[in-house]
């Protein structure tokens, strides 16, 4: 027997954030009765998976083996739950006691609506999760109206009936897998909303306004170890037909223009070295004016470094496109 909702959460060394995490489901899903919930671990090498058995969860570890990337939990996550809507999680989130008792109406009594998030209030942390560097209350700026949009981030409560019929999670993305996802949703005419309500409260230790750019080096460091930069390119190849896909380019622009300017360093490069070094004369330019008018040469570095590990994403990733999510069928092993 199906339940109405199954509640997803992802999660890799949360030893920190994951009681918080079920906690605060439990509490929210309390009015609901029975609530399937389920803990997708990414092979965790910390104190998650005991903390998390003290909890009336489920508990399903990835396989080392295969591939994984919060995508593959998702993915693991909505293969192995029942429940009519799902929603999912990441465990260093903390979930507002009162955003089903909103949602859940409005996705039920709209059948076009199959995703819908709300506000997430972002805190960051040093790299010992002792201080907050920074805080952003409403970090996808939704104000005080209702945004009907192409994609989600983070944690969305979806209706399972859609992503059953679009294909779900791709397992084998690194990043971006919500972005994928929701433009595939929408050519399928179906409607994303993001709406002014307290979801959650994400604490982590990447994303920070402590430089102008909001890049940090413990972020870059993050994003090259797990190869998040070529999802990039293999989500460009995995919607170049679709109809939005102009919208996720214009996402990424400034990586996209970085790429451009690259090419043509490598051409002046070719063509003689004193048009290379006009070249390299004008990006030392543009590193110089940027630096000024931030008033940060650190940022201005992190700042070319992001956009530069980004273009480069876009090129390797085409050339490693990821295989069938048909295929990603791991041996799984279920703790609780």
């Amino acid at each position: 027997m199906n339940n109405k909702l199954s509640v997803v959460i992802i999660a890799k060394n949360e030893e920190c954030n994951i009681k918080r995490s079920i906690e605060s489901i439990l509490e929210a899903t309390a009015y609901l009765g029975e609530t399937e919930i389920v803990l997708v671990d990414s092979f965790s090498t910390d104190q998650t998976i005991d903390i998390a058995k003290n909890y009336p969860i489920k508990i399903i570890q990835l396989d080392p083996n295969f591939f994984i990337s919060p995508s593959a939990g998702r993915f693991i996550g909505l293969k192995y739950t029942s429940g009519e809507f799902i929603y999912f999680l990441d465990g260093d989130m903390h979930l507002n006691n009162k955003w089903f008792e909103t949602a859940l109406p409005l996705i039920e009594n709209n059948p076009k609506l199959v995703g819908i998030a709300g506000k997430c209030h972002e805190i960051t942390f040093d790299d010992n999760f002792k201080n907050i560097t920074s805080e952003d209350e409403d970090r996808f700026n939704v104000g005080n109206q209702i945004h009907s949009v192409r994609h989600l981030g983070q944690s969305v409560l979806y209706r399972r009936s859609a992503l059953e019929k679009v294909g779900g999670f791709n397992p084998y993305l690194s990043n971006e897998e919500e972005l994928e996802l929701g433009l595939r949703l929408s050519a399928a005419k179906y409607e994303l909303q993001r709406i002014p309500v307290p979801m959650t409260i994400h604490y982590t230790k990447y994303y920070s306004n402590e430089n102008p750019s909001g890049v940090t080096i413990r972020q870059l460091k993050r994003d090259w170890n797990l190869g998040r930069h070529t999802a990039l390119g293999q989500v460009l190849g995995l919607l170049w037909k679709n109809p939005f896909l102009m919208e996720y380019l214009r996402l990424y622009w400034k990586s996209l223009l970085f790429l451009a300017v690259y090419f043509i360093g490598i051409l002046t490069l070719v063509i003689g070295s004193t048009y290379f070094l006009i070249w390299f004369t004008l990006f030392m330019l543009f590193f110089s004016l940027r630096a000024i008018i931030k008033k940060n040469a650190y940022d201005t570095t992190l700042y070319i470094l992001s956009h530069s590990m980004s273009a480069y994403g876009f090129v390797i990733g085409l050339f490693k496109m990821p295989p069938n999510a048909d295929v990603y069928q791991p041996q799984l092993k279920f703790i609780k």
